[in-house]
């Protein structure tokens, strides 16, 4: 009876101690009902159910939303353990508001992601973006730093709440540090072949809303010969409340173990039992061939990739040389093609035999092992990606690979496509991505004219990037890749 008398005459505080109220948390997924009702085939649901999707084909949007449990747990895990003094910019991490008895949101957060397959310049400033719920709220986008942000900044909202003290000031440093890292703001233009992922912010909603339309107002896709945006569209994407199911999040977010010990997670996705790496054997013009080696300039390039995965992943890996219509390339779950100086030749047949070993689940890598002015390596390797991809069907693309595409991650994670030869020996039409093969929007084929095999025949282990993105790709095609 004390006790009750006591914490009914307590302040919020104590009583939220010794009652904490039951809360569920909520999240935002897609509104696939008004999504649908767009009638904008443009847009769709992403593939893990997470995110909407605005793909016009030369570029894509993907935009996902980003809950409290994620930023804590998963993209900031390190920041967002020490309550009001954690450096997640984003959260209030684990700390506890005593008034009410729960972790508010300081922000409403979206990832965003702009892939720029095969349109001349992209863009997206965040502070015309803005979020308009079902209860008549519009809540604009955040700039990013004070100085450069039209209206408000995440700079302006920390520098009103920091202290005075010098902790103050190091939390302050490190909760923009991560914001100058994660947040987009309206910078160089997205160019063919590159890609753009980061945070946009805006205020949090209102407990009672329960669905909300995020509007890209003036996404640029195109710029005039003065360099000055030109062309603009308007873009909406659908969301709605819904619990949050932690253990759905969980199980789409990469094995910690895997990320941890890279070696143990990768055993999971090459199997134990021994594969092969073919070499696949081409033909060059009689008249201009000088030796009968013409198509293999660096014999000892895929023996060393070879050696990386035995040494890195433990994977028992024979090389095996083919020639493009043996009936072993049918069964190849990876070849490759090293291009020498002399043009590569294939016939329809052996076009057709490529396409084959693709729909039966293989995967092709080509690369520029000799730089020669003979020919055009690049326009007819892209040509020769083009012809496969007609035999196979109508759902095929040939364009640059997304820099957040599984093969710069999926085992060791990569920026991007590491440095090639070309960038060593500063060739003047070097590109800075790989073109990839896409069918029924799964990458089988890339052409790279980097020069890797070049590097991997030196055997030279300081230059790992280079063999790691080799591994990337078998770790791909042998775990992803089936017979369609």
């Amino acid at each position: 009876m004390l006790f009750l008398l006591f914490t009914s005459g307590c302040d919020k505080a104590y009583r939220y101690a010794f009652f904490p109220p039951e809360r569920v948390e909520y999240t935002l997924v897609p509104d696939l009902d008004l999504v649908h009702l767009s009638n904008d085939t443009s847009y769709s649901i992403s593939r893990d159910s997470l995110g909407v999707v605005y793909d016009r084909k030369s570029y894509k949007v993907e935009v996902k939303y980003l809950s409290d449990y994620q930023l804590n747990n998963f993209e900031f895990p390190d920041d967002s353990k020490s309550g009001e003094f954690s450096a997640n910019p984003f959260t209030y991490a684990e700390w506890v508001d005593p008034q009410v008895g729960y972790t508010p949101n300081r922000f409403t957060v979206f990832k965003i992601s702009i892939y720029n397959y095969a349109s001349s310049k992209l863009n997206l400033d965040p502070e015309l973006s803005f979020l308009v719920s079902d209860r008549g709220d519009v809540l604009p986008g955040y700039g990013r730093e004070e100085k450069s942000s039209r209206n408000q900044s995440i700079e302006g909202y920390y520098r009103k709440r920091k202290g005075s003290s010098g902790v103050d000031d190091e939390i302050f440093e490190r909760r923009m540090g991560i914001v100058r890292q994660t947040v987009l703001y309206l910078g160089r233009p997205i160019f063919q072949g590159d890609s753009r992922e980061g945070i946009v912010v805006y205020d949090p909603l209102d407990e009672s809303v329960e669905k909300i339309k995020l509007v890209m107002k003036n996404f640029i896709i195109g710029y005039d010969e003065n360099g000055e945006p030109s062309e603009y569209v308007d873009l909406q994407f659908y969301f709605k409340r819904t619990p949050l199911v932690k253990e759905r999040l969980k199980a789409l977010v990469p094995d910690s173990a895997f990320a941890a010990n890279p070696k143990q997670g990768s055993s999971n996705l090459i199997r134990q039992e021994s594969f092969e790496l073919h070499q696949i054997r081409y033909r060059v013009e009689e008249e201009q061939a000088s030796t009968n080696q013409d198509w293999n300039v660096k014999p000892n390039a895929l023996n060393a990739l070879a050696g990386f995965l035995k040494d890195s992943l433990n994977a028992k890996t024979t090389v095996k040389i083919s020639s493009v219509d043996s009936p072993d390339l049918l069964n190849a779950r990876i070849g490759f093609i090293f291009v020498g100086p002399i043009k590569p030749i294939f016939s329809d047949v052996e076009v057709l035999s490529l396409a084959n070993m693709i729909r039966r689940g293989g995967f092709l890598f080509i690369d520029n092992a000799a730089f020669s002015s003979n020919y055009k390596y690049y326009d007819d390797m892209v040509a020769l990606l083009q012809n496969i991809g007609s035999k196979l069907d109508r759902q095929v693309r040939v364009i640059p690979i997304p820099i957040d595409h599984q093969i710069y991650k999926i085992w060791q994670k990569l920026t991007g496509p590491p440095q090639g030869m070309d960038d060593i020996e500063n060739m003047p039409d070097k590109r800075n991505f790989l073109q990839g093969l896409f069918w029924r929007d799964q990458l089988v084929g890339l052409v790279s004219s980097k020069g890797y095999s070049m590097i991997w025949d030196k055997q030279d282990r300081s230059q790992i990037k280079q063999l790691m993105l080799g591994a990337n790709v078998v770790v791909y095609a042998l775990s992803t890749l089936r017979p369609q």
